[in-house]
């Protein structure tokens, strides 16, 4: 195999379209004292850690070369202690509705959503906590991360690495964080600890690590 080769990007002007089709809210258990101090905001607002200045639309940063986007197999967060498998799941219909489904093994990767280093919004949920320990908790600590943290996602041994600039929490129906974005992005998701709203941490891409090849 080859030695991985190091290559950061200069952002441009481009424009991504798509939208990522989610529905309903998804059940997910305890979280950490952290989340609490955060605001609540509604689907139409978002805020800001302090000292964070978010790009318009315009000013987007996108990769000058394009990945072509393999399908995510691993997550890694350190300051979250989060290094785990990543598989994919979708919409399933449950006593009628159709919601998203969350892995109990692995972090879930939401197969309408961006590919690791494409532009739009890859959207990675967890559970924060589990009763059966024959499933796992993949975002327990994702309460400690912050604002310039680093959010490591693989496809096979490309890496992509995404650095932390929005940390949230929400209400169950604030979709609006799951749709696409002119950026290369990652959305991670998971419960706060009361089960009524959801810890939300947004992470905009800095590197890319290509095994092989241009990335």
């Amino acid at each position: 195999m080859a030695t991985p080769r190091k290559k950061r990007f200069s952002g441009s002007n481009l424009t991504a379209a798509g939208m990522v089709v989610a529905a309903g809210a998804i059940a997910w258990f305890s979280l950490g004292d952290k989340a609490a101090d955060l605001p609540i905001v509604g689907d139409s607002e978002a805020v800001t850690l302090p000292g964070v200045t978010l790009p318009t639309e315009e000013e987007a940063q996108v990769f000058a070369s394009v990945s072509n986007g393999g399908l995510p197999t691993r997550i890694v967060v350190p300051a979250a202690e989060v290094d785990e498998a990543v598989v994919e799941v979708g919409v399933v219909v449950r006593d009628g509705e159709a919601v998203w489904e969350t892995a109990w093994h692995a972090a879930g990767h939401h197969m309408d959503s961006a590919l690791p280093g494409q532009p739009g919004n890859m959207v990675i949920s967890g559970h924060v906590s589990v009763a059966s320990r024959q499933n796992l908790a993949v975002f327990k600590h994702l309460d400690r991360v912050a604002e310039g943290d680093t959010i490591e996602v693989y496809s096979g041994h490309d890496l992509y690495r995404y650095t932390v600039s929005r940390v949230l929490v929400v209400e169950p129906d604030a979709v609006n964080l799951m749709k696409s974005s002119a950026g290369s992005t990652v959305t991670l998701i998971t419960c706060t600890k009361d089960l009524k709203h959801r810890l939300v941490v947004i992470g905009t891409l800095s590197e890319v690590v290509a095994a092989t090849g241009d990335a």
